[in-house]
């Protein structure tokens, strides 16, 4: 892939991952637990790391978090986005790499969504330091599986359907 077509589809991942944030931001709660979201923004990573690799996936994260921080003006926000992001990517790729025979793409994302949300409460705790916020775990765990499944349902698709298109060729 030449340098122009992979900064291209970089910045493509990001500002779709960007503006299912900032969508998503819209929506009033639609689930029973505080600050749960369905994290339609990690749609862009998956599909980043099924057609462009782990290296494209980390870097959509790392961007996707700093910039949506950026704009949000939080740095809370920033730090808890970045480190559930980041380590549920590396998570993510650890499953793609090592086990890509048995774990599917909607495998993964839940995967990733489950790690996502203990990363962040971890990094709320490391911010607060009280430990009720423990208790929040097993229901942030529960809405994680099937956000996760709907976020790897909707990567599947779009990976599949940009699977035959030139995007890495040239």
């Amino acid at each position: 892939m030449t340098p122009t077509r992979r900064v291209t589809n970089l910045a493509l991942l990001v500002s779709v991952g960007l503006v299912l944030s900032i969508i998503e931001s819209t929506f009033p709660p639609l689930l029973p637990a505080p600050g749960a979201k369905l994290g339609l923004a990690n749609i862009a990573t998956v599909i980043a790391l099924y057609l462009f690799g782990a290296g494209m996936a980390l870097e959509v994260t790392i961007l996707r978090a700093l910039i949506g921080g950026l704009l949000r003006g939080s740095v809370v926000g920033l730090f808890l986005s970045f480190s559930g992001g980041l380590v549920s990517t590396l998570v993510m790729i650890a499953l793609f790499a090592l086990f890509d025979d048995s774990f599917s793409v909607i495998g993964v994302s839940v995967a990733g969504a489950v790690t996502h949300n203990v990363i962040q409460l971890l990094a709320a705790w490391l911010l607060v330091r009280h430990a009720a916020l423990f208790y929040y775990m097993p229901y942030l765990i529960l809405i994680a599986v099937p956000t996760g499944l709907f976020v790897g349902l909707a990567s599947r698709r779009v990976t599949l359907s940009l699977q035959g298109l030139p995007l890495q060729s040239r």
